[in-house]
């Protein structure tokens, strides 16, 4: 079929998931706009239906791919917070044997605070938040400003607000993930997807062949073998990078 139809060799699945969900989008495009613009044959708008919602779930599978890694943001976020939280209970426990009077008084003032939040590292997320995000309210009074600031520990409040914001972004962000799950079903939506672009292909290169005097085949046909010939490119210096590092 290459040969004698005109169609550039590219081993398609070859391709990584975000090459190859590229290469189809791309390709769509190419042979939408034609057929809105030729309306030749019926068979490229059926195809080009099954091939929009094929890719469309094929893309989402690609998003959900994602969450690994907001899932370890915000496990690394909220580790962050527990490690605030803990700095700054264990250095206002470093003052429970001071005698001097206006010391002790902050540490009490600061001690009697924070036993209140006691083993809140070990709730989950939405029970922490509630609680850190109130032990910062409290610490904005004035009688626990004067014990912080005669102890020396804004800094290590300020910390734990920064690493409160931080996990609140990162536990927003995996909410929104988490919102258009869907069962992965990517390998399966691959071969459909590869199966309709193939058939796309194959029957624009035969059309070429059998009717070379209807020139808007031969430019679909060229305009795809323009888009795989980049993707065919990718894939040569991808090898020649890896024979290098090789070396």
């Amino acid at each position: 079929m290459t040969k004698e139809y005109g169609v550039i060799s590219l081993t398609v699945r070859n391709l990584e998931n975000n090459e190859f969900s590229q290469l189809m989008t791309e390709s769509k495009e190419a042979i939408a706009a034609f057929n809105k613009a030729h309306k030749v044959e019926s068979i490229y708008t059926s195809k080009l239906e099954e091939m929009s919602q094929h890719l469309a779930k094929f893309q989402e599978g690609l998003h959900q791919t994602k969450a690994s890694r907001l899932v370890t943001s915000l496990d690394q976020a909220d580790r962050e917070r527990d490690d605030a939280l803990g700095t700054l209970t264990a250095l206002v426990r470093a003052f429970s044997r001071v005698k001097e009077t206006a010391t002790k008084e902050a540490y009490d003032t600061l001690a009697g605070l924070l036993k209140n939040y006691a083993g809140i590292a070990a709730a989950n997320y939405e029970k922490e938040t509630e609680g850190i995000n109130h032990l910062l309210q409290e610490l904005k009074k004035s009688t626990y400003q004067t014990a912080l600031a005669k102890l020396h520990l804004e800094a290590h409040v300020e910390s734990l607000m920064t690493a409160q914001k931080r996990f609140e972004e990162a536990y927003k962000e995996r909410l929104t993930e988490l919102k258009g799950k869907v069962p992965s079903q990517s390998k399966q939506l691959r071969i459909q997807l590869q199966e309709i672009y193939d058939f796309l292909l194959d029957f624009t290169a035969i059309m070429t062949y059998a009717y070379p005097e209807r020139s808007h085949y031969a430019n679909l046909r060229d305009q795809l073998n323009a888009i795989r010939s980049r993707y065919k490119k990718r894939k040569a210096v991808k090898k020649v990078a890896k024979a290098e590092s090789a070396g």
